[in-house]
């Protein structure tokens, strides 16, 4: 048998590499809190062929009622759009994520949300009217309160300390 003449190393280091760069990584985060919220685990594996892909916890319950983080998040992924940039701060969508990654929009969506239905009962009314009170409603204020800043000394005063 004739050994392949073929070097493939090009084609290897071409490959997008999911932990390549900084953007890459935030696009990614940005996705893996989304499903960690529904209980369910990443899988980011070479063999997805562009696939982003999530497994339930081991500890998910199938007929758990879903927290409103991962209500919001399990509609967020399945539901957002990407839209044109609103000022600095414009929202990041699924699709925009998915993009950034190089992986399949709706390959990704339908592996995820697929995951997500297995870790957690999603398809009830009641998840249905707490998901439109929750889409409709401001966000929460933030109750935590600031810390208190210590005191910054000027490195002219510092030594008045120690004389």
């Amino acid at each position: 048998m004739a050994e392949s003449k073929l070097d493939v190393s090009r084609w290897q280091a071409a490959r997008p590499q999911w932990h390549y760069t900084p953007t890459m990584q935030f696009y990614l985060r940005v996705i893996e809190v989304a499903v960690i919220d529904c209980n369910c685990c990443l899988g980011l594996a070479s063999i997805s062929r562009g696939v982003i892909v999530a497994l339930p916890k081991p500890a998910a319950d199938p007929q758990a009622r879903p927290t409103d983080e991962a209500l919001l998040a399990r509609d967020w992924i399945a539901t957002s759009e990407t839209l044109k940039p609103r000022g600095e701060w414009p929202f990041v969508s699924f699709p925009e994520c998915c993009e950034h990654l190089g992986a399949n929009v709706e390959a990704s969506r339908m592996a995820l949300l697929d995951a997500i239905d297995k870790a957690g009962d999603f398809d009830t009314d009641e998840a249905w009217a707490r998901l439109e009170a929750l889409s409709t409603s401001e966000p929460k204020d933030d109750i935590e309160p600031l810390f208190e800043a210590f005191r910054v000394v000027s490195a002219r005063d510092q030594m008045a300390l120690f004389a």
